[in-house]
């Protein structure tokens, strides 16, 4: 491959844009009312990734243990058809436990993926849990969103020797899905499924920074972004998350 030659670095990617909005549970968005039905218990820590020194619920024993987790994604297939929707699903729901978690050697919030299918939800729950203690710098601020479809090309970290002083665009640095990963105080880390062994992909990542400077208020590790790696053959097997 020659240094010219951007196509076998090249990945389709869309950037969420967030925008400042009033999305319902029925649009795409980041930090606004979920899709969940009355009669599904909402997704609450069980304390299996916490960091000792962060709150927790009084009275609990590990930081973490009973805290509800917060709706901090909602992506409509209608929306994004690039996600990998299981089939017979078409809304991906991404929850953050807001406290600090021990996250496979990094440290943040944890999270958890929720794929539903909203035909599904007859009757909405009455009022979203809200943790009683909580990081603020991990809580969205509420945005509708405008996605940019583009191609994103690998970080210099991600090519090999002879390419990495190639001039090419930068890894998007914003709130995407797909693309590269963007490696700023690490990398480049390959991540296998812990259930099959198949070499996971960066599906979502979730950004400090904007590339429009609407940014959601939200803080991840130093500045950096929450990437979400699954897996190719199942989305359901556990995800592997790493900020950087």
């Amino acid at each position: 491959m020659s240094i010219k030659d951007k196509s076998g670095w090249a990945r389709p990617a869309v950037l969420l844009n967030p925008l400042a909005g009033d999305p319902t549970d029925a649009d795409s968005h980041i930090g606004g009312p979920m899709l969940w039905p009355i009669d599904e218990p909402w997704p609450w820590c069980d304390g299996t990734r916490h960091d000792p020194q962060s709150p927790g619920v009084p009275g609990a024993d590990i930081a973490g243990i009973g805290m509800p987790f917060v709706g901090a994604v909602q992506l409509y297939r209608r929306d994004f058809p690039e996600l990998p929707f299981p089939a017979g699903t078409d809304v991906l729901q991404v929850f953050l436990c807001t406290l600090h978690h021990d996250l496979d050697d990094c440290y943040g919030p944890d999270v958890r993926l929720v794929w539903r299918d909203s035909a599904s939800v007859v009757e909405l729950i009455e009022e979203e849990p809200e943790p009683p203690v909580q990081e603020e710098i991990y809580t969205p601020t509420v945005n509708a969103l405008e996605p940019i479809r583009f191609t994103d090309y690998a970080h210099s970290f991600d090519r090999p020797e002879e390419l990495r002083d190639a001039d090419w665009p930068e890894t998007s640095s914003g709130t995407k899905i797909g693309g590269w990963t963007c490696w700023w105080q690490t990398g480049p880390m390959d991540f296998e499924c812990r259930e099959c062994g198949t070499a996971q992909r960066q599906m979502l990542s979730l950004a400090t920074h904007e590339p429009s400077g609407d940014h959601v208020e939200w803080e991840f590790g130093r500045e950096g972004n929450l990437n979400i790696f699954t897996c190719p053959k199942d989305v359901h097997h556990p995800i592997r998350l790493w900020i950087d």
